[in-house]
């Protein structure tokens, strides 16, 4: 938009005070005129033909109004888009990889019995997670954490598309694909690593990958780590039992429900959606000053054509409908680019807007986009609607004698 107004104010500030205050009348192609004698145009009413000939005519105009429109269809996907998104993010978490009630967190340095206890009475569905420090070829040491898992069904992990995939094996980890493709680690590599207090290093081959979308880190099975010869000291319980109504577990240090979870998880993203809300609005309203001003600028380019119309007969009702006939083309393929454009825009936003240990991108709704095309034309039809009103108050005098 900015360059396409420097172009053309550029053009105007060129030509000689006397042309700058006549108006403009569009020069005419051969080419331009024929296109609508040939095949499917040439059975077109009068009105189509017009319009076909007015884009060619005008195609700068023509362009900068579908990059306008577009850009508005692409601002309020993105908006809603990017709402769309956190909401799937939530329940990829909360409903997809965690398959569980209630989560306990182990009280560290419990005996043998005591672990039995917890397990007789609420399975032994656990996990542990570890501080690490991976070693690269080069020397250059990253702190991380393993994700080690004993959590059979409760814990779930999903490949790049979100489907559930099984978990690792026992003759290597998992690495997320975020963390993958920032270290540009592929399938059989291997990675060297130590957990933090203890000085031995192991290495340890990638079997695979999985997403995760809050934490970017290495995933095993209790059993490889005790192959490795570390001991598995839980540090995570996950279970179905009833817990509702208890308030203290022994050895336990808190009790967390999965709404618990989710409500957290939800109070963390609440400042962002409510930034998002503010986006929308925004997003409509510089829609619609958008349309409004490309309209203004279609509808006073075509005056003198208007003018010329009303003195060959054409009623007033004829010319508003050639004119809102023209804007309706304009917005519906606008639509057909802003759609695309939104989603790329959202998932862009995502892959390089959040932290790096994040790892979600756009997630956009068939509602959204619905939201997004029907609002997008209704606007722009509503704002031509506004404007066919001024033609019949055009001064055809004025208009046709500004050239003389």
């Amino acid at each position: 938009m900015v360059l396409i107004t420097y172009i053309t104010g550029r053009s105007i500030l060129k030509e000689n005070p006397a042309e700058a205050l006549r108006n403009k009348i569009p020069s005419i192609k051969g080419s331009n005129l024929n296109i609508t004698k040939k095949g499917i145009f040439k059975k077109a009413n009068f009105s189509t033909k017009w319009n076909i000939r007015d884009i060619f005519r005008n195609k700068m105009r023509t362009f900068m109004g579908l990059a306008g429109v577009s850009g508005c269809c692409m601002l309020i996907v993105c908006a809603l888009g990017m709402l769309d998104s956190m909401n799937f993010f939530v329940n990829l978490q909360f409903e997809t990889l965690y398959n569980f009630d209630y989560k306990l967190n182990i009280k560290e340095n419990l005996s043998g019995d005591e672990l039995n206890n917890l397990y007789d009475k609420y399975g032994s569905y656990t996990s542990e997670t570890l501080g690490i420090e991976i070693k690269d070829e080069d020397g250059k040491r990253e702190s991380n954490n393993i994700f080690v898992t004993d959590g059979g069904n409760y814990v779930r992990f999903v490949d790049k598309k979100n489907n559930i995939i099984d978990k690792p094996n026992d003759k290597g980890v998992y690495v997320t694909y975020k963390l993958a493709e920032t270290k540009g680690y592929k399938i059989g590599d291997k990675i060297t690593w130590h957990i933090y207090g203890d000085s031995n290093y192991y290495t340890s081959r990638i079997t695979g990958f999985n997403k995760d979308p809050q934490n970017q880190n290495v995933t095993m099975t209790r059993n490889y780590l005790e192959s490795l010869g570390i001991d598995y000291e839980p540090d995570s319980l996950y279970t179905n039992v009833d817990l509702s109504d208890t308030k203290e577990i022994k050895n336990i240090e808190t009790i967390q429900n999965i709404d618990n979870l989710k409500e957290g998880m939800e109070g963390m993203l609440s400042m962002m959606k409510t930034m998002l809300v503010l986006i929308i609005g925004i997003a409509v309203l510089l829609g619609g000053i958008i349309i409004y001003n490309l309209g203004i600028l279609s509808y006073t380019e075509k005056q003198y054509q208007f003018a010329t119309l009303k003195v060959l007969g054409f009623r007033d009702k004829q010319i508003k409908n050639i004119f809102i006939k023209q804007n309706n083309w304009v917005a519906i393929v606008s639509i057909i680019f802003g759609l695309p454009l939104g989603f790329y825009l959202t998932d862009w936003l995502f892959k390089t807007a959040i932290e790096e240990h994040y790892d979600f991108g756009a997630s956009i709704t068939i509602k959204t986009y619905l939201i997004s095309a029907v609002g997008t034309f209704v606007m722009s039809y509503l704002v031509s609607k506004f404007l066919a009103r001024k033609i019949k108050n055009i001064d055809m005098v004025t208009s046709l004698k500004g050239n003389e």
